[in-house]
């Protein structure tokens, strides 16, 4: 009986963050353990020439743990977003603050929701949505307090990563096993993901001026996708961390049935049925990342870099291209780092960035404006962790992003805090 209840206690630790702080057990007993974790955070911004209130990636989350015969554990975890400073924010500047398709207004979003069973020997199966195995690579350089997250390709096609399964994977399987040496840990981690959505289609001006192409519900969609992903953690100084991951879904944008409206006088008005077009592809992206030091924010140096390649991964702002669709082929890295020192670590300075071009001929003759699409942006920020549970943070970033990119994204300056359950 005691051993359940430590095992219980030790399914609840795993889900502590990089600050150390542990998840909170609000029930136990000899069968189960449920336990709640999450923070509230939000920051003062200004960027684009003017001065707010954000919400920050403010989430909780509840999990609950069912020892079973042998040696299994099972049970399932729920984290929700929250946005409780501004429930119709404008601006979004961070990759891990989206929220899947049709969630992006809404105060109380899901985030997570999945069931796991895992095995000493047999590795963990989680089923539901979940943090992609894609992520096992890119989390290395997802650690900034404000932005990030912008050019691995985790948070692609605007949002969560759900649709495609880089992020938080929608209606995934996963497994992942570990296994120890005297030298490293190796982790892999394979994915399934049975999830289509569709995909809303609307080109202006498709055939002449006044005039939008839309796709019938049904035809243009997401499809299945599998992702794979391998990670070596190092007995080497402080640690080192090397990984590789791909993803890989179906894109389906073809139809016999589009449908061709008149906007010319405000109303859209239908002139067409059968408009056929094929656009038809796949979506990849594929990562590397590598690190050095425990972990972000820890005591002493930690420094982490992802390069990525994707294939139709990336959407560029609405109007910027002529086309059926604004998905290109893209390149990337990113890189954090921290420096961490003083009494209980308290102080941090920490920095790096986030460039994203488009490496796609078809699509840069497309572009209305510049030959390629440019997101590039620099990060140096400070943080003074006060106590375990709460940090402040000064975040500054400084963008030179170019024409096509640059409605989405600018330089900003946010002042902001956070506090741990």
């Amino acid at each position: 009986m005691k051993k359940n209840i430590r095992r219980q206690l030790l399914a609840a630790s795993m889900v502590a963050t990089a600050s150390g702080v542990q998840a909170v057990p609000i029930y136990q007993s000899n069968q189960v353990t449920l336990y709640m974790e999450g923070y509230f955070t939000a920051h003062m911004v200004n960027t684009m020439g003017d001065t707010t209130m954000q919400n920050g990636a403010s989430r909780i989350r509840f999990g609950l743990n069912v020892p079973a015969y042998d040696e299994w554990d099972t049970g399932f975890n729920l984290e929700w977003g929250v946005r409780a400073i501004n429930a119709a924010q404008d601006i979004v500047i961070q990759g891990d603050q989206q929220a899947a398709p049709g969630e992006e207004r809404q105060s109380l979003y899901l985030r997570q929701g999945h069931g796991f069973f895992k095995h000493p020997k047999w590795g963990e199966f989680s089923l539901g949505k979940q943090w992609g195995v894609y992520y096992e690579v890119t989390y290395i350089t997802d650690w900034y307090n404000v932005s990030g997250g912008l050019a691995s390709g985790t948070y692609g096609l605007n949002t969560d990563g759900g649709p495609a399964g880089t992020g938080r994977a929608d209606s995934a399987v996963a497994w992942r096993k570990s296994w120890e040496f005297d030298s490293g840990e190796l982790k892999i981690g394979l994915q399934y993901a049975a999830h289509v959505a569709d995909l809303e289609i609307n080109v202006e001006d498709i055939a002449g001026p006044d005039t939008t192409l839309e796709c019938p519900v049904g035809d243009c969609e997401y499809g299945i996708s599998h992702g794979i992903a391998a990670v070596y953690r190092a007995n080497i100084g402080d640690g080192l961390f090397f990984g590789a991951a791909y993803n890989r879904v179906k894109l389906d944008i073809a139809s016999q049935d589009g449908r061709i409206y008149d906007v010319s006088s405000g109303q859209p008005e239908l002139i067409r049925d059968d408009y056929a077009f094929n656009a038809s592809s796949n979506d990849w992206t594929t990562a590397v990342g590598m690190y050095y030091g425990k972990e972000a924010f820890a005591k002493g140096f930690y420094g982490a870099v992802v390069f990525q390649r994707s294939q139709n991964n990336q959407l560029a702002p609405p109007g910027s291209v002529v086309g059926v669709t604004n998905f290109f082929d893209a390149k990337g890295s990113e890189s954090f780092l921290s420096y961490t020192w003083g009494p209980e670590n308290c102080y941090s300075v920490y920095g790096g960035h986030n460039y994203l071009v488009s490496d796609d001929p078809e699509f840069d003759a497309a572009l209305v404006v510049d030959d390629r699409y440019k997101l590039a942006q620099y990060y140096l920020g400070f943080q003074y962790r006060w106590n375990e549970r709460v940090r402040l943070y000064f975040e500054n970033a400084f963008d030179d992003s170019n024409e096509v990119a640059r409605p989405e994204f600018d330089d900003f300056i946010a002042v902001g805090f956070r506090i741990d359950i």
